[in-house]
């Protein structure tokens, strides 16, 4: 698919933002979102990946209050995108507040430690989303044990919140689980879900959670650049 047609599809949902969300304090690799990643900040990567088709569709970054996202931050201004910035517990709740400030209609969910989206996936979860206009679009479901059943790998996960169902949820109503991982209030409540269980991408998980995981997906990158391959494995042409 052209770029031309990539963007037209975007445009149909607009308006949307690509929102990111990342933080330095994790429990497993601290700071792992900067880590160098192919001679960037893993999070730059990310960002630059998202921007190779010119979609058209905005890119945010939510992090939190805490002052070691002051790094993030100023990765964001650098690059020239937008940062908001929230409670470091509830993530759901950062996501709220992106929705209300910049007045979106759909947000793609991302997250600073997945550095390889697949527009291909992208944008297959955008088209089914449209058609269903449900509460949530996902290639994920949340169980009633709260695990998690993946139809895709883990790290090529993505997440389509309507955010105007968003902006109904009652915050008080919320678990921690419900509060940090986003996407379980639209299954443990009742919500409208279209779940993605057929999509076959044909690659590994691309998820870095822990130092193996980083040196792992590292590596992985470096080859299909050295190849030439990368843009073309992961739909950006």
């Amino acid at each position: 698919m052209s770029s031309k047609d990539k963007s037209s599809l975007f445009s149909n949902c607009d308006p949307t933002a690509f929102v990111i969300q990342a933080r330095m304090n994790s429990s497993r690799l601290p700071g792992k979102v900067l880590y160098d990643f192919c001679g960037k900040p893993m999070l730059k990567f990310q960002i630059d990946l998202l921007r190779k088709n010119d979609l058209g569709i905005d890119i945010v970054v939510a992090t939190s209050n805490n002052s070691e996202n002051d790094k993030i931050e100023k990765l964001c201004v650098d690059s020239n995108i937008d940062c908001v910035r929230g409670d470091e517990e509830n993530v759901l709740k950062r996501f709220s507040k992106v929705a209300e400030l910049l007045g979106l209609r759909h947000i793609i969910r991302l997250t600073g430690d997945n550095p390889l989206p697949s527009l291909d996936v992208i944008k297959s979860c955008v088209e089914r989303h449209l058609r269903a206009v449900p509460d949530l679009t996902s290639t994920r479901q949340v169980m009633k044990d709260c695990s998690v059943k993946r139809y895709i790998p883990k790290g090529l996960s993505v997440d389509i919140l309507n955010c105007k169902t968003l902006l109904l949820i009652n915050q008080n109503s919320l678990n921690d689980f419900e509060k940090e991982n986003v996407i379980p209030v639209f299954f443990r409540q009742g919500y409208n879900v279209e779940i993605i269980c057929d999509y076959d991408i044909g690659l590994p998980e691309l998820s870095v959670d822990t130092l193996e995981d980083y040196e792992r997906v590292s590596t992985f990158t470096r080859d299909l650049l050295k190849n030439g391959r990368l843009l073309s494995t992961l739909g950006y042409q």
